[in-house]
């Protein structure tokens, strides 16, 4: 069997590491790091190594991860804090010189963690581990620096939590490990025959061709096929979109692309006759025209406000309400038919949730319309919060993605009130909109 110098030198590093090694021992034995893998894949190729591949993540401390690994998570400070003296929530913040949006992450955590809770406004410390899988996973990573996910004595929930918030960075890694065959271990204890892969002005006169082997080349070989690609930089920034929010604590809600009326329509209890339901401002589709609501309570309900107002106080359209103009399939014009689906099923504060996904208008298609496009939205209700909370919010999230420098002024919507325009500065064009 011809084997390279390179391959037989790979060989005999695996035979002197016992039979077995990770690719990474073979480098640090003067393997050479951009051949290891080729040369690998050739051994392997000739019943010489098995290759066993493990994938695994690198994890780091991103710059607000570090900081709670120095001064310890939001919600641990909070907890402390309310276990000395519990108060309101501003009052909390104040003593901990938290900001509104640091208080909102704090507060949330805590109580999803089942540590505090909120009674009368005041904020009364509950129990709480002295150290929570986060902390620890923190904490280990703030010693080591970096760490593979497999390392850390912590859970992959645990992890996927702190990705989410931001506070570690990852990397995907994949670990290649090689053993000898029955084959290798004969070839790698035979002697050794020197192969010459070029002849050069030095072989010639050193006579080292001299009882050498020559490596063939094969002429007709063609390369690898090379399959290049990455995710689209919008999906990315889609992506970065999802994890600042989840790290705010909200939670991600989908729904359905193909919605019935009155989940898109009736719910929100926009007239059957309303100009925006014509086929014009929705697609509407052909086959099957009709889908079924299952919640016939909540219908019921829906069609009495839409007629007479029911118990709102409202009067209503004045209208006789139809169950199959309700029943009607268009594609969502709007992620808030999910929204409400969302608060169809969560009726109790505190809720948190955003849907960032494509909704589908006609349209004319030009530089910025389209007939699908990604809306976001989202919902925060609880008790005591106000347009106040919302911007902190927006300025929470500008700021995570890097938007720079926000600025509110105040806005019409017809269906909204109170309304604000949100504008960031743009290092060219100026002051530019970005959310509504």
């Amino acid at each position: 069997m011809s084997l390279s110098g390179a391959e037989m030198e790979a060989l005999r590093a695996v035979r002197e590491l016992g039979g077995e090694a990770s690719v990474d021992q073979l480098v640090a034995r003067g393997i050479d790091r951009s051949a290891a893998m080729s040369i690998v894949e050739r051994l392997a190729s000739r019943g010489l190594i098995v290759v066993e591949r493990r994938e695994d993540e690198l994890l780091e401390l991103t710059g607000e991860g570090a900081e709670y690994a120095a001064k310890g998570l939001p919600e641990r400070r909070l907890y402390e804090e309310a276990s000395r003296s519990p108060g309101p929530p501003s009052e909390l913040a104040s003593r901990l010189g938290l900001d509104p949006n640091r208080l909102s992450i704090a507060l949330g955590w805590a109580r999803r963690k089942g540590w505090v809770k909120v009674e009368g406004g005041v904020v009364k410390a509950l129990s709480a581990p002295e150290a929570d899988e986060d902390e620890v996973a923190l904490r280990e990573l703030a010693s080591r620096g970096r760490a593979r996910a497999s390392e850390l004595p912590v859970s992959r929930e645990c992890l996927r939590r702190l990705r989410e918030r931001t506070l570690v960075s990852s990397r995907p890694v994949v670990e290649v490990k090689v053993k000898l065959t029955r084959e290798g271990w004969s070839v790698a204890e035979a002697p050794a025959v020197a192969e010459i892969s070029a002849l050069t002005p030095e072989v010639l006169r050193s006579r080292a061709w001299v009882g050498a082997r020559f490596k063939p080349y094969d002429v007709e070989a063609e390369p690898p096929p090379a399959y290049p690609g990455r995710k689209h930089p919008y999906l990315e920034f889609l992506d970065e979109v999802r994890r600042v929010l989840v790290a705010m604590g909200f939670e991600e809600a989908e729904g359905p692309f193909v919605e019935t009326e009155f989940w898109n329509f009736d719910v929100l209890f926009q007239a059957q006759d309303h100009p925006a339901r014509e086929i014009h401002d929705s697609f509407r589709v052909r086959s099957p025209g009709k889908g079924f609501v299952e919640d016939l309570e909540l219908m019921e309900r829906v069609r009495r406000v839409h007629e007479d107002g029911w118990l709102t106080g409202s009067r209503g359209w004045g209208y006789r309400w139809d169950p199959e103009v309700a029943r009607r399939l268009v594609l969502r014009t709007q992620t808030t038919a999910v929204s409400v689906r969302y608060l169809a099923s969560h009726k109790e504060p505190p809720i948190r949730m955003f849907c960032l996904s494509k909704v589908f208008r006609p349209d004319v298609l030009d530089a910025k319309h389209s007939m699908e496009f990604t809306q976001l939205e989202g919902i925060y209700g609880d008790r005591g919060v106000s347009l106040r909370h919302l911007l902190g919010i927006i300025e929470e999230l500008a700021s995570a993605l890097g938007l720079g420098e926000v600025r509110f002024k105040p806005g019409y919507f017809p269906f909204t009130e109170p309304s604000v325009e949100g504008f960031i500065r743009h290092p060219k064009l100026g002051w530019v909109e970005f959310v509504g």
